[in-house]
């Protein structure tokens, strides 16, 4: 199979912590499993639908001292692009999901392209 990437921003295999919200308050723990500067690909224990808004809190390590390194966390909104299973089953507690930031602070954005290249980095 060929074709062209038509991603525009570095991907970096990563497992962070991440919380998601839905529309009116819900929220829920995930994991991420790659990150980009421009969304997200995460596991998630419930099914969410493709064009669902959610907002999302990554939890990204910041190098400091001692033995657990501190946390920042970035905020941004997105829209879900893809979900795997793409319908929601019975007894099913782990979904793929690909998620499109449609918002995010010039302060985060950076803060997270400078976490990928750091993972990126050999």
């Amino acid at each position: 199979m060929t074709g062209n990437e038509r991603r525009r921003a570095v991907r970096a295999p990563a497992k962070l912590a991440m919380e998601i919200e839905l529309g009116g308050g819900d929220r829920a723990p995930a994991e991420t499993i790659n990150v980009s500067a421009n969304g997200v690909y995460f596991v998630s224990k419930t099914h969410i639908a493709p064009l669902t808004r959610l907002q999302i809190t990554l939890m990204l390590p910041e190098r400091g001292e001692g033995p657990k390194p501190a946390l920042r966390e970035v905020v941004c909104d997105g829209v879900v692009v893809r979900t795997d299973p793409d319908t929601p089953m019975p007894n099913h507690d782990a979904y793929e999901i690909a998620c499109y930031f449609t918002s995010i602070s010039g302060t985060d954005k950076d803060m997270l392209e400078s976490y990928i290249l750091k993972q990126l980095a050999f």
